[in-house]
């Protein structure tokens, strides 16, 4: 009886090991949140691009789902501008580019939801320019002789254009599950 239990269960295990390791290798699924880091092939503006226009990224390395490759090397991604803000007073311009196509090297298309990575919420550039005027003032402090201190005033410089030069390395986040055939 014991011996029987025991070939009952070695089956089982083996079966659903077996069966896992099928599935992992017929479906590839690339999960919402993976990065994959891409260069950009195309300079881009903010001087001259447009919403809509079209700017490819190139990724340099495999990027593997347990033993099978899932994103080729020398795959190009493709995308749009989203969305630009105009350099202001304070302020550099910045721009918002989604991802929506990725071709593999051996031409399979695949539709995708992601955009470049950046910590100001996904924008490339908008950084704060630095003040114009200063006010002098003298700090006094019980004890020693004044000093003098140097405060910004609230009249900043007016923005730089952005611009993304080929060859700039930057990271994609995938948005939706991708699966690959």
């Amino acid at each position: 009886m014991k011996n029987i239990l025991f070939v009952l269960l070695f089956i089982f295990f083996n079966c659903t090991i077996l069966s896992f390791a099928q599935e992992a290798k017929e479906v590839q699924k690339l999960s919402a949140g993976t990065f994959v880091k891409v260069l950009s092939r195309d300079e881009v503006n903010t001087l001259i691009a447009d919403a809509q226009d079209v700017v490819t990224f190139i990724n340099l390395y495999s990027m593997y789902v347990y033993e099978t490759n899932a994103i080729p090397e020398n795959t190009i991604f493709f995308g749009e501008i989203e969305d630009i803000r105009e350099p202001v007073e304070g302020r550099d311009a910045a721009i918002k580019i989604a991802i929506n196509k990725m071709i593999t090297p051996d031409k399979k298309v695949y539709k995708i939801k992601a955009h470049l990575y950046s910590e100001n919420d996904n924008y490339i550039g908008g950084g704060l320019t630095p003040s114009i005027y200063y006010h002098k003032l003298y700090n006094h402090s019980k004890g020693f002789r004044p000093m003098l201190q140097v405060v910004p005033l609230n009249v900043y410089e007016t923005g730089k254009h952005t611009i993304i030069r080929p060859g700039t390395e930057f990271f994609i986040v995938i948005e939706e599950d991708i699966i690959l055939k």
